[in-house]
């Protein structure tokens, strides 16, 4: 069950409120005053547990690895491919979805590019690095696999999707953030990296279209 912001402390508060701001308009657009109003305490409040901005947006960053580190810092092994990227992809998935604010962070914080977002990615690159040296010691990838690609493949695919979200949502006739949006996604993202997206010798018919 999440946890409400009236159960938190009250640090914990602003930090969520200067994380939804934050991925919302982005850092620099984001005053003190903006969070403050956010969080429903005083500006001084803010100052009393985070004396600066970097501070509150270090604070956020922190959290926003946390909650990274908690979905995807044990590598998923010790099955065939086609488990293992079902595993990946629910993972994913479920993160979306019990981090919506988070995953908008992230999107927003890469697009800005200063050193702190280069930073969060950094993060983010050593989790899929680390489960692709488990998949590879398993014997499970192709030798001539370009690592630092396959690891920005996954990272951007889906950072890519939410940043479009409106516009996919009008492409693809169904909201991207509904169970069955996120669940298309997952199927269609687990295929392209198991299975590429042309036919074999051996496969059938064409695919059908969705449109």
């Amino acid at each position: 069950m999440a946890t409400r912001d009236s159960d938190l402390t009250g640090a914990a508060r602003i930090r969520n409120a200067a994380l939804r701001h934050f991925a919302a308009r982005g850092v620099a657009a984001t005053s003190i005053r903006d969070v403050a109003k956010a969080a429903r305490v005083s500006p001084g409040l803010i100052q009393h547990h985070f004396p600066s901005k970097a501070r509150l947006r270090s604070a956020v960053d922190d959290f926003v690895i946390r909650r990274a580190l908690e979905a995807f810092g044990t590598p998923v092994s010790g099955g065939p491919p086609q488990e293992i990227a079902l595993q990946l992809g629910s993972r994913i998935a479920e993160f979306i979805r019990a981090n919506p604010d988070v995953f908008a962070y992230i999107g927003r914080s890469l697009l800005e590019a200063d050193k702190p977002g280069l930073d969060l990615l950094e993060h983010l690159l050593v989790l899929a690095h680390a489960q692709l040296e488990r998949l590879a010691g398993e014997g499970l990838l192709r030798s001539d696999l370009d690592f630092d690609w396959a690891a920005l493949h996954v990272i951007l695919i889906d950072i890519a999707a939410f940043l479009l979200e409106p516009a996919l949502t009008r492409y693809l006739g169904e909201p991207l953030l509904s169970d069955a949006g996120l669940e298309r996604m997952r199927k269609a993202t687990t295929d392209l990296f198991l299975k590429g997206i042309y036919r074999s010798e051996t496969s059938g018919r064409p695919p059908r279209r969705h449109r």
